[in-house]
């Protein structure tokens, strides 16, 4: 696949804004999860937020990643031409691939996330079509987290529950790969 860019642009305005409000009173849960574990949620809850204003925006989404290094914050986007820009899927793909070659390059980089739109089926047949997103560091596994968004009565979407699962695939290369 070509790439015909990848631009890195500070989030100064809401990934680490959403970060710098302050944390919210722990719950036990969160208690209970490692300092990695509670970034990766800081991370992935700005990247969801990220990916649902682009929704609510222009009615889509098209995949993005996010690094974190130390407080630090970026996105990594296409920034080619949008005529000459892959589907979502190949650019999907080979983002995945650029994310890990940034984490294998700049051992600074704590965090990564990878946001896209994603389509599931049901298990009454129906395609449901949700915000995925693959979040990892360093020192643990990395999780991929699907937020389904369901047509209500009206036709409209709403949030459905967030689903978690652990992957196999890190975005960034382990020791023995």
């Amino acid at each position: 696949m070509r790439f015909l860019g990848i631009f890195f642009l500070v989030m100064g305005l809401s990934a680490t804004a959403a970060m710098a409000e302050g944390p919210a009173p722990a719950s036990a849960e969160q208690k209970q999860k490692s300092p990695e574990q509670q970034a990766m949620d800081q991370l992935a809850e700005a990247g969801l937020r990220q990916a649902l204003q682009a929704i609510q925006r222009s009615g889509g989404l098209y995949p993005f990643g996010l690094i974190q290094s130390g407080e630090t914050v970026r996105a990594v986007g296409y920034s080619g031409e949008k005529a000459d820009a892959p589907s979502a899927e190949e650019w999907a793909q080979g983002l995945f691939m650029q994310l890990r070659k940034i984490g294998k390059e700049q051992p600074d980089i704590e965090l990564m996330g990878l946001f896209r739109l994603h389509d599931i089926t049901a298990e009454n047949g129906e395609k449901v079509t949700g915000v995925w997103a693959q979040v990892d560091h360093r020192g643990v596994r990395p999780w991929v987290i699907f937020l389904p968004l369901l047509k209500n009565e009206e036709g409209k979407h709403e949030l459905g529950d967030m689903v978690y699962y652990a992957t196999e695939q890190p975005l960034f290369e382990k020791s023995g790969e």
